[in-house]
């Protein structure tokens, strides 16, 4: 099912498989922000990423001597998630634990998702609570993609990505699906525009421990989009390199895929969040268009 909120700027569609963002659309323009998963090309719009972000080595981890099994990202996106309350401007999901859960992660938890309007911004709040008596290991993140170009006349590669503060981030490397083991380098990369021959190896990864903001914007338009957090250690960016992959990734992550060395033990995996029990956390990104 999907629902809608919206202000005087923007119309925002969210749906209840995933707590995922189908449509973003600016009232003055017209213009759709989100790509519309094509099945051809990537079938999504912006999954949540949870309880792992990126690839587990072997599909699997093992936690107190067990195994267990789970595909990229999680179950978060293709799971349906209850809404816990709904005004005209914002709305909260809530993924609760059941029985599907526990034979492929092994703590119980409940993961809630508010999205809400403030004029042209778009703020994504994640809260993740423990609700086992053990402590509870995990990965988060987000991963909205964007349509490039947004106006006719532009192409892919009018755009760019701007990344503020002006500084130098170390850049993490992928072996294919897995994180490259001790492969980082600092890098003073702030501003890039976009090429396909960027991504013929997947997302390119920055560790961003400070305040970020990431802005989408062309040469040769007015429209784009702002990504700004405070809550998120990396940030992904995202595309297919075919041609007819017109859209782009701005994902802010806490969790990385597993390092092509990884033994598999959950409490060793790289970026690893972790709550005691009782506890819960807040992760926050906002999304202006404009």
């Amino acid at each position: 099912m999907e629902f809608v909120i919206e202000n005087q700027h923007l119309t925002v569609t969210v749906k209840d498989k995933g707590a995922e963002i189908t449509s973003v659309i600016a009232k003055k323009t017209g213009i759709e922000y989100i790509w519309q998963a094509d099945e051809k090309v990537w079938n999504r719009h912006a999954p949540i990423l949870f309880p792992f972000v990126g690839r587990l080595k072997d599909d699997s981890f093992r936690h107190n001597g067990n195994t267990y099994t789970m595909g990229q990202h999680g179950f978060a996106r293709d799971s349906k998630f209850s809404v816990h309350e709904r005004l005209s401007d914002s709305i909260t999901f809530i993924l609760a634990p059941n029985g599907d859960f526990k034979d492929v992660y092994p703590f119980l938890f409940e993961l809630q998702l508010t999205y809400q309007l403030f004029e042209n911004q778009l703020a994504v709040s994640y809260k993740v609570k423990n609700l086992d008596a053990d402590k509870m290991y995990f990965s988060i993140g987000g991963h909205p993609g964007f349509n490039v170009p947004l106006m006719e006349g532009e192409a892919f590669e009018d755009y760019y990505v701007k990344m503020t503060p002006d500084t130098s981030r170390d850049r993490l490397f992928l072996e294919g699906p897995y994180l490259a083991a001790d492969k980082t380098v600092a890098v003073e990369l702030n501003e890039f525009r976009l090429q396909r021959d960027l991504f013929l190896n997947d997302a390119i990864i920055f560790k961003t421990p400070e305040p970020t903001t990431v802005t989408l914007a062309s040469d040769k338009g007015e429209h784009g989009a702002t990504m700004s957090y405070e809550d998120f250690d990396y940030l992904g960016i995202w595309t297919k390199p075919q041609e007819d992959a017109t859209y782009i990734c701005l994902e802010p992550w806490c969790g990385l895929a597993d390092r092509s060395d990884s033994d598999g033990e959950l409490e060793r995996k790289t970026a690893i969040q972790s709550l005691e029990p009782g506890n819960k956390r807040y992760y926050v990104h906002r999304i202006e268009f404009f």
